[in-house]
């Protein structure tokens, strides 16, 4: 990983124009995104990790860019529709920021490998994400703050998890067809997974989103729907994180079967269990949300695994 990783670094290195003391640059180093996809795909191919990899940095950059309080919603929206562009094929303008050339060159390592069918499906699951950065900057523009069940609706989108689920297919080396990946039983098990990496995340990030005005988060929408002070808010938080976890637990233990697929069922629900874990183990040694001591600013109960 460790090779992979440096080898990752870079080509960002060369198509950002960045060194090795640039502050871009020293970010990706410490993020350290083998560790999260290692953790999640233990067993896959090195040149499956590889692709991946390049597109788990690409997601971060990209959020960190529109991610911001002072981005209008109008940029957002301008550049995620050149992204979305790119994903389906279209070519970036000379002088288009480096970002998109760098999807560009993802997208086509992407599509060698993989049936034009699962390549529509990973569209659709960056344009929901898209869909969902667009609404938070929209969000943050207008400086209000939703209602706990409007703010789960955004934040399924935003958070991205259905281009990682996706994603299993691709790195683990299989295909399921449609019927059984639109069935109630599994889509439900992976909006309850959704909503546990997202509700965590915004746990992980609340002392960052306290800085940013109006940054959309399930901790605020608990406050403001209910009248809580910021640790009951917080407590409450952690109670749906909880109560999350054990949903998907019981989701999954109680799918049904379904005949010949069940073998690689079972493969895609691994996957989106490890990332679940992953995600907690990587965002706490790392310390991906907590930059520049700002972890000092929120209570200590809002990290929680």
């Amino acid at each position: 990983m460790n090779v992979i990783e440096g080898e990752a670094l870079e080509r960002w290195a060369k198509y950002l124009g960045v060194h090795a003391k640039h502050a871009v640059f020293r970010k990706l180093q410490r993020s350290h995104f083998p560790v999260l996809l290692g953790r999640c795909h233990p067993e896959a191919s090195r040149e499956a990790i590889r692709g991946a990899l390049d597109f788990l940095i690409w997601n971060f950059s990209w959020d960190d860019q529109v991610d911001v309080g002072e981005v209008p919603a109008e940029w957002v929206r301008q550049q995620s529709e050149l992204a979305l562009a790119v994903l389906e094929g279209a070519i970036p303008y000379n002088d288009a920021p480096p970002l998109l050339w760098l999807l560009a060159s993802i997208r086509e390592r992407i599509a060698e490998r993989m049936p034009a069918e699962w390549m529509e499906r990973f569209i659709h699951s960056c344009a929901c994400y898209f869909k969902g950065t667009i609404w938070e900057a929209e969000v943050r523009s207008n400086r209000v703050c939703l209602d706990v069940d409007t703010y789960i609706e955004l934040r399924r989108l935003s958070v991205g998890t259905y281009m990682g689920f996706t994603q299993v297919e691709a790195i683990e080396g299989f295909l399921l067809p449609e019927e059984v990946l639109s069935h109630p039983a599994l889509t439900q098990l992976i909006e309850t997974a959704t909503d546990v990496i997202a509700w965590a995340n915004d746990l992980f990030s609340l002392a960052q989103d306290l800085k940013d005005d109006f940054h959309p988060n399930l901790v605020f929408s608990l406050q403001k729907q209910y009248g809580l002070e910021l640790q009951a808010a917080i407590d409450k938080a952690v109670e749906m994180h909880d109560a999350a976890v054990r949903r998907f637990i019981e989701q999954e233990k109680n799918l049904p079967s379904f005949g010949e697929h069940d073998a690689n069922v079972a493969r895609l629900v691994t996957g989106v269990r490890r990332w679940i874990r992953a995600n907690v183990d990587w965002s706490i040694q790392t310390g991906r949300y907590e930059e520049g001591g700002e972890a000092e600013l929120a209570p200590q109960r809002s990290r929680v695994a």
